[in-house]
């Protein structure tokens, strides 16, 4: 919790901080636990106030007639018989199962559910809602009765939400109070012990780059007068910020207009989808010194409380800098030529550790080292928020971006905290697709893998099994997707018209094939930290799940997956992410991949980084480059050359007409090269082995720097009548070398000596580890 940015409500050993306002009740420090006893009902309470937070609270009810809660923003007045009102978050140990609820205490009654006779007539107008919602099997099972439960309770200007034991009970507006007290409960049941622990809290909102992300002032590129009263200034590149700028002067106002999109020799004032154009007035003559000219501000993009069936607060910017946006262009207008244009600085917020020198990447083909220089920077741009965020529409984490942005930023820097930060901050800040789900416990593993930190997957680890989706799932392992799901839920690609017209069912393919990979990674990962139990049980479910996927999803004629059970029909998403994710029978990738040799690049920048993926891990390296570089609307060489310097949401704005211009989820090459094309990825957590397994195509060269927490990889290789390849391992860490074996090769020579290496198909496995600098051919 304290990882996470939670402070102790208690300190484990007394009640500093804690005060009981009634003149009867029991409360002492057990065990690190705090034990309440009494024979009629009381409250203890924190001496301090809170208005927006997150608190979490684990309850053990006793045996017997039990109830209790969470108060939080309540309210003490000494003078009543009732001191204690206020909101309560119910912990409810009767058959009636209404933990999770929210009741007002002392004061409206029940409010979500609500019921005749113990609410006000405002909240009855959604009884029949409410308890319907109790009644479902998630919320009505999610109490522990003999044990503990987790509560955690939200608030956020007037939104209230309640977690019990992960299971989101109540998402409620109600502005009585803004702040108040937190307090935990005992009864009255005579002879009773209510038990309370791990009682933290996290004040909000958190802005986690006041604390990890710099502003840099840069100079303009060029200046160029359009007129004599407007002045266009380019920035070189896009980038979150503002400008600083001498206060100018003179009398009236003048015009700061700032844009990512130029239309003509002029900022385009109105740009497509979300693309940013914005302007803030000036006074001339008003200031002395350097005045800072913030951006205007999207509501959207400080958004902490909105509908309460919409996306999760965005992450803020430090009120300090005030008000940025993505921006290349700066045009002035109302200001004289004679100003010192010169002298006017971008400031732009990047990570504090960023480091350009970190990675590199060059190859023969000219239009590879053009995206990867664009997908880098859009890396690099996108850390202004401190998080992973989607871009500047919502400016929120989503957990499949977050996951794709994190892989390219362990390929492209060298400092890389932000990842861990970023699942945090999801654990907490959820979204909605089925699939986003299991991404998390992919962002843990990916977590892992880089810094071989267990002690960090320890404390993650039990939250993550609700990741995985298990709870949609049947008897023979294989997910369910009700009507909800099949109509919202589930994603399978993102905008829905680059879904190459999958066909949604209650059991498909893309949702098992994430919910068997997450298990499979969620059994490694139990096993690391000593849940042996766990594991086995994970790895059984898998290999029933595997068992059910194959038998069920498969189309034995076509030798390719169907979309799901009750259709013929077959995407490529249907088969790239089982290919993707290992899940496709040896006997049977060939003809998947056969299948999908002839396919274009019928997905969107997110699942094309999975499409990419099962092309390189399956040595079609050439078609990989072909469709990464592919003439047309639908590849990363059209990002290039359409002038844009951060990488787009989808590939097109008539794919995606509301898209943004800096979506780090489009920048899959900043990974998939140093991870395919030079080969170099982590064989074991924290990088003290790593797997060298270059995927040439038809590159004649390629060199480049991959940063690891050991330090550098560098690799230099040639393609050609022979292969060479010259490597440089960090101290402290073994390699694994596969290389590309042509019909002709015999083997692997070191300085012209054969080494012990077996060919697998088309590789050449060195047999033993290899550490240090030193140089290979293959011939």
């Amino acid at each position: 919790m304290r990882d996470r940015g939670f402070d102790p409500l208690f300190n484990g050993q007394d009640l500093t901080g804690w005060r009981n306002p009634y003149p009867h009740g029991e409360a002492k420090v057990v065990d690190g636990e705090i034990h309440l006893k009494g024979d009629k009902k009381f409250f203890l309470v924190t001496e301090k106030m809170f208005s927006n937070f997150r608190v979490s609270v684990e309850i053990h009810l006793p045996e017997g007639p039990a109830n209790s809660g969470v108060m939080f923003r309540c309210h003490v007045d000494e003078d009543a018989a009732k001191k204690v009102y206020g909101y309560q978050a119910e912990c409810d140990g009767s058959d009636r199962k209404w933990s999770g609820g929210l009741y007002d205490e002392s004061r409206r009654g029940w409010i979500w559910p609500s019921t005749k006779g113990r609410s006000e007539d405002r909240f009855l107008k959604h009884e029949a809602e409410s308890k319907a919602a109790f009644a479902e099997p998630t919320i009505a099972g999610a109490l522990n009765r003999n044990g503990w439960n987790r509560f955690e309770i939200t608030c956020i200007h007037d939104l209230i939400t309640i977690e019990l034991n992960g299971v989101q009970a109540v998402r409620f507006r109600d502005a009585t109070d803004a702040s108040g007290f937190i307090g935990i409960q005992h009864h009255g049941e005579q002879g009773q012990t209510y038990r309370f622990r791990n009682l933290f809290i996290k004040e909000l909102p958190q802005i986690p780059a006041e604390q990890h992300v710099s502003l840099t002032e840069q100079e303009p590129v060029s200046i160029k007068q359009i007129s004599d009263k407007v002045t266009l200034i380019d920035f070189g590149k896009v980038a979150f910020g503002n400008i600083v700028m001498h206060a100018p002067p003179g009398n009236g106002n003048a015009m700061v207009q700032f844009g990512e999109k130029l239309k003509g020799d002029r900022i385009d004032q109105m740009p497509p989808g979300t693309v940013r154009y914005g302007a803030t007035p000036i006074r001339l003559g008003q200031e002395f010194g350097n005045w800072i000219v913030p951006t205007p501000i999207d509501p959207r993009n400080i958004q902490q409380a909105g509908l309460t069936t919409s996306n999760p607060p965005a992450v803020l910017t430090p009120p300090q800098w005030q008000a940025v946006m993505p921006f290349r262009w700066v045009e002035i207008e109302g200001v004289g030529k004679d100003y010192p244009y010169e002298l006017i600085r971008r400031r732009a917020a990047f990570s504090k550790t960023w480091n350009d020198e970190a990675s590199s990447f060059e190859c023969s083909d000219e239009t590879l080292n053009r995206i990867w220089g664009l997908c880098k920077y859009s890396i690099k741009a996108t850390t202004f928020a401190g998080v992973y965020v989607d871009g500047d529409r919502e400016r929120i984490p989503y957990e499949a971006d977050a996951y794709l942005n994190q892989l390219s930023h362990y390929t492209t820097d060298d400092d890389v905290k932000m990842a861990a930060r970023t699942f945090d901050w999801l654990m907490e800040n959820g979204t909605w697709p089925s699939e986003w789900a299991p991404h998390m416990v992919f962002m843990a593993h990916a977590e892992w893998m880089y810094s071989g930190d267990n002690d960090w997957l320890k404390h993650r680890y039990e939250s993550l099994k609700a990741k995985t989706l298990f709870h949609r799932s049947g008897e023979d392992g294989l997910v369910r997707s009700n009507k909800l799901d099949q109509s919202r839920h589930d994603i399978v690609d993102w905008p829905q018209k680059e879904r190459d017209k999958f066909v949604f069912t209650e059991i498909n393919t893309v949702v098992n094939a994430f919910h068997i990979v997450a298990l499979e990674q969620m059994a490694v990962m139990a096993r690391a930290i000593g849940k042996t139990d766990d594991a086995d049980a994970f790895d059984a479910r898998v290999k029933l799940a595997k068992t059910a996927f194959q038998k069920t999803l498969f189309d034995e004629t076509a030798g390719i997956y169907r979309d799901g059970v009750g259709t013929d029909h077959s995407s490529i998403h249907a088969n790239f992410f089982p290919l993707a994710f290992g899940l496709v029978p040896d006997d049977k990738v060939d003809g998947v991949l056969a299948w999908l040799e002839k396919k274009g690049m019928a997905c969107s920048p997110y699942a094309a980084q999975y499409f990419m993926e099962a092309l390189f891990k399956n040595g079609l390296d050439k078609k990989a480059f072909e469709l990464i570089t592919a003439d047309g609307d639908r590849s990363w060489k059209h990002m290039v050359d359409s002038g844009t310097t951060i990488s787009w949401e989808a590939w097109d704005l008539k794919y995606k007409p509301n898209q943004d211009w800096n979506h780090a989820w489009g920048a899959a090459p900043a990974n998939l090269f140093p991870r395919f094309v030079l080969g170099v990825q982590a064989a074991a957590p924290g990088w003290n082995t790593a797997t060298i397994r270059p995927c040439p195509g038809e590159l004649t060269f390629a060199t480049g720097k991959v940063p690891t927490p050991e330090g550098p990889v560098e690799v230099q290789w040639n393609n050609s009548d022979t292969f060479t390849v010259t490597l440089k391992l960090p101290e402290g860490m073994s390699g694994k070398l596969e290389l590309p074996a042509a019909k002709a090769t015999s083997g692997v020579f070191a300085d012209g000596k054969p080494l012990a290496a077996t060919r697998v198909a088309d590789r050449w496995i060195v047999n033993e580890m290899v550490t240090g600098t030193l140089k290979l051919e293959v011939k």
